[in-house]
């Protein structure tokens, strides 16, 4: 029997980084295309700046990609939130049931 392999886990900041290298773009290019500093671009691929709706959706625009595509690389799996994820949905049992 074949074994899983685990899937190798995106930040947005480094798909941010691959999407822009793929197109052949410099951060230079990407700027001029989505008006966000080159100063911005370098600190959202070092994962030193958080990305944000607005500057998702410019680049997203930019690279031809759906800004979720962006902010949730992984999908809305997060290991980190399933106990607080557990607790919402038993919670919401109970009220469904009082209603």
């Amino acid at each position: 029997m074949r074994s899983r392999t685990s899937r190798v886990k995106l930040t947005p900041h480094q798909v941010v980084k691959e999407l822009r290298v793929k197109k052949g773009w410099t951060q230079g290019i990407l700027s001029k295309i989505t008006g966000i500093a080159v100063s911005n671009i370098s600190n959202i691929e070092k994962g030193r700046s958080r990305l944000g709706e607005d500057r998702a959706i410019l680049l997203a625009k930019a690279f031809g990609v759906r800004p979720d595509f962006i902010l949730f690389p992984n999908g809305f799996e997060r290991e980190d939130l399933k106990p607080r994820l557990n607790l919402i949905s038993k919670r919401l049992q109970h009220f469904e049931k009082a209603a």
